[in-house]
């Protein structure tokens, strides 16, 4: 049937799943039971009944509560979530994986199925994953108690929850949460460009207000028909408080949510026998990936250039240009994460073709390091009716800290097996500043990030900053129980202010200095 090699990997089905709280026939399931019925329904999608008994293999994407040890719902969980999900298929494959954690894993999971399938190494590849916090903590809510635990003695591939991306550094200073960490990461992209906080606020809002609107018309939104201007977006206001500085609400991802998404890739010999028509073939044309330092430690706090590598590596290796390009998915969990990869190679935030088809992560909904399947399966889906040829995910994992691209396509031909390492060498090449772990004395604030309370008033401050004599950099935190620094911070433009900071106990903490001293 095919004129292209028999081991040539294809996507052949997908599917999403959505349930949300006030759906007529909601079931409160639970991440295992949301994540099988995407499973299901993507094996449905292959057009034949015998391709769940040929799945070979099976991926699963991280958890939230399996991807922090932080997060743990009084619920209980699956300690094998692949094994679990095949129980509920009534499937055996002979492997399965349980990805690391981090919003990269989807399209990463992808390029592992398309190599195992290209190396001979399996033959039909079921990817899936998905979350349901959002009933998760109405149970919570509303005092019920549900056993959601299960023990699944079955071989398993588990990579682990793959937080080395953080640094002891950042903990100690109390960088604890995504909206903390792009907090750093937004300020510092303002101060490079000089740019005033109100007027950098306008432009988030402006940003992701075309998000808005595509999550608006998605039937698979977390919350369908609701779409934001700009400037709802941007003002802060009683359903719009601060989170952490310079974000307010309606501007970060919305990871209370039940969502789940699958895809099927199977060799171009096993799609055959499927009969699956040439027109519902995808694949994968080029692909990279790259990771970063940690945040306080990368050359400019303001950046992750591997966004931009990646991206480029990516479109190389599939012989296409970003002209060529007819559908765009950028993770967007922050603004910050969407901006920094489209400046790198020269992409208008105002691009015609959009840079979303789910709606982002703050408005089509953010289930945890699964959210870039619901891209995957949104291009192959456009690609597949005739709409373009081309189609890029860019998917995003920690605090800018991983990232990969995968290029898909209408176009048969023959997989291309693409090597990252030449990308990730020249992330690895970049210098950084010298680290002063223990400073003291007097320096200046590089970029900074407030955390807010529930009455939206800024409560501790986390600053990286330079001493004076050394140009050293360091991080610091405002003085336990001490608002008022905080609050000075929240009514100012802390950009290049002087302070004094100081070690006690491998904790740093600063002050902020009058302008006389």
């Amino acid at each position: 049937m095919s004129q292209i090699s028999p081991t040539t990997p294809v996507l052949i089905g997908i599917a999403q799943y959505t349930e949300r709280l006030d759906d007529l026939h909601y079931q409160a399931l639970s991440p295992v039971a949301i994540t099988a019925q995407a499973a299901r329904l993507a094996l449905q999608d292959c057009g034949g009944s015998s391709i769940g008994k040929m799945i070979d293999t099976i991926m699963t994407a991280r958890t939230f509560e399996d991807s922090t040890p932080a997060l743990a719902f009084p619920h209980g969980r699956s300690d094998n979530f692949p094994r679990s999900v095949c129980k509920r298929l009534d499937i055996t494959p002979a492997s399965a994986v349980w990805a690391m954690s981090g919003g990269d894993s989807p399209q990463k999971m992808v390029v592992e199925a398309c190599e195992r399938i290209a190396e001979g190494l399996s033959s039909a590849v079921l990817i899936c994953g998905g979350e349901a916090m959002s009933t998760a903590g109405a149970l919570i809510k509303a005092g019920k108690t549900v056993d959601w635990s299960e023990t699944v003695d079955e071989s398993v591939d588990d990579r682990g929850e793959g937080i080395d991306y953080v640094s002891h550094d950042e903990l100690a200073h109390g960088l604890i949460t995504p909206p903390l960490f792009h907090g750093l990461i937004e300020n510092a992209r303002r101060g490079r460009s000089q740019c005033a906080f109100e007027e950098w606020v306008s432009r988030m809002g402006e940003l992701f207000a075309p998000f808005s609107q595509v999550a608006s018309t998605n039937p698979y939104s977390c919350q369908p028909g609701v779409s934001y201007t700009a400037s709802e977006l941007a003002t802060v206001g009683e359903h719009n408080r601060m989170i952490a500085h310079p974000y307010p609400q309606r501007l970060i991802a919305r990871d209370k949510v039940n969502q789940s998404a699958a895809l099927v890739v199977v060799s171009t010999a096993t799609a055959d026998v499927l009969n699956v028509p040439t027109e519902r073939r995808i694949y994968l044309k080029g692909y990279a990936h790259a990771r970063e330092r940690a945040v306080i430690e990368r050359p400019d706090i303001g950046e992750a250039r591997s966004a931009g590598l990646t991206i480029n590596a990516a479109l190389s290796a599939a012989n296409v240009s970003l002209d060529d390009i007819v559908f765009f998915d950028f993770y967007s969990c922050f603004p910050v994460a969407v901006a920094n990869a489209i400046e790198a190679v020269g992409l208008a935030a105002n691009d015609s073709r959009g840079l979303t088809l789910t709606g982002g992560l703050p408005y089509f909904g953010g289930p945890g390091n699964n959210y870039s399947m619901h891209a995957i399966v949104e291009v192959v889906d456009r690609l597949r009716k005739g709409q373009g040829r081309y189609g890029m995910v860019a998917a995003n994992g920690g605090f800018l800290s991983k990232y990969a691209v995968g290029v898909y396509s209408t176009l048969a031909e023959n997989f291309n097996h693409c090597d990252s390492a030449a990308v990730q060498a020249e992330v690895d090449a970049l210098s950084s500043p010298t680290f002063n772990r223990s400073p003291e004395g007097e320096g200046r604030i590089e970029t900074y990030t407030l955390s807010y309370d529930r009455e939206g008033n800024a409560k501790s401050a986390v600053i990286v900053g330079r001493l004076n004599t050394t140009n050293e950099r360091f991080i610091a935190m405002t003085p336990k129980g001490n608002r008022e620094i905080a609050e000075e911070l929240a009514t100012c433009e802390p950009l290049g202010l002087s302070v004094s900071v100081v070690t006690d106990a491998h904790v740093n903490y600063f002050q902020l200095m009058n302008e006389s001293e």
